[in-house]
């Protein structure tokens, strides 16, 4: 259970940073890839990241009842609003790039509406994987470090795999449904395991 826990934590990292790369790409047609492009793109995946990790602490400490749902809630907003942008971006971005004059106006709209919220949703989980080992007897440092260690991985092994192997070999919207579906599985076991009572969960 231990190592499913850990490939999960490994999975939303490989999602969330590969997930930038496949953005690049929705808006290049649009937009260029110009310094302002990625500017704004990484400037909205770090504030996904913040606010994510904020409201990942706050359902960490929440009551059972409480927690559960808001756990719930994210996934749900997590997995439509990939959905939205799987099915949906390059009909957005039409619009949005012949509504506004402005290119930095536009890439504004257009990041925080296809990317931000489904990037805020996967990283709330992060510190909520912290509190489950935290809760299983692992310091809460040693518990940090190894989340944010193992997904740091996962962003690198997400990195490397949609630039070298993904994007040169399948559609970008071939690969927005594969991305909507590894978080769809992903988020449904990891919520499994995170709901598990510590004196019931195998990981011990």
């Amino acid at each position: 259970m231990r190592f499913v826990f850990y490939s999960l934590i490994v999975i939303l990292g490989v999602l969330s940073m590969g997930f930038q790369l496949l953005a690049s790409r929705l808006l290049s047609p649009h937009f260029g890839s110009s310094i302002i492009v990625w500017a704004w793109l990484i400037s909205t995946f770090l504030a996904a990241f913040s606010l994510g990790s904020i409201l990942g602490g706050w359902i960490s400490n929440a009551a059972e009842v409480r927690r559960n749902r808001a756990q719930a809630i994210a996934a749900a907003i997590g997995i439509v609003a990939l959905a939205v942008t799987a099915f949906f971006g390059r009909f957005f971005l039409d619009q949005i790039e012949v509504a506004f004059a402005s290119m930095s106006l536009g890439l504004f709209v257009s990041c925080l509406g296809l990317f931000f919220l489904p990037v805020t949703a996967l990283s709330s989980f992060g510190p909520q994987c912290v509190q489950h080992l935290a809760a299983r007897g692992m310091p809460p440092g040693a518990a940090s470090g190894i989340v944010y260690g193992i997904s740091t991985l996962g962003n690198i092994t997400g990195v490397m795999l949609t630039a070298f192997v993904f994007i040169p070999n399948f559609r970008v919207s071939m690969l927005m449904y594969g991305w909507l579906a590894v978080a769809v599985f992903s988020l449904f076991f990891l919520i499994r395991i995170l709901r598990a009572s510590p004196a019931g969960d195998c990981a011990q």
